[in-house]
């Protein structure tokens, strides 16, 4: 049962994440950096200043 529950989560995008140089949680933009046999690799970035925040990988089976 738990594993039914968790599948749900999997295809979760941030949309908003703290910024260390705005000093607040802030709005993201993902874009696509490489495609890879196992995955996608996205990177999130500050809507405002345009800092990097993070990274995530999307295996190829997941989807978007």
């Amino acid at each position: 049962m738990a594993e039914k529950s968790q599948s749900g989560f999997q295809g979760l995008t941030a949309q908003s994440l703290y910024c260390a140089k705005c000093g607040q949680a802030q709005p993201v933009r993902s874009k696509l950096l490489l495609v890879l046999p196992q995955g996608e690799k996205y990177a999130y970035f500050c809507s405002v200043c345009g800092e990097r925040l993070g990274i995530r990988m999307v295996d190829s089976q997941q989807g978007k």
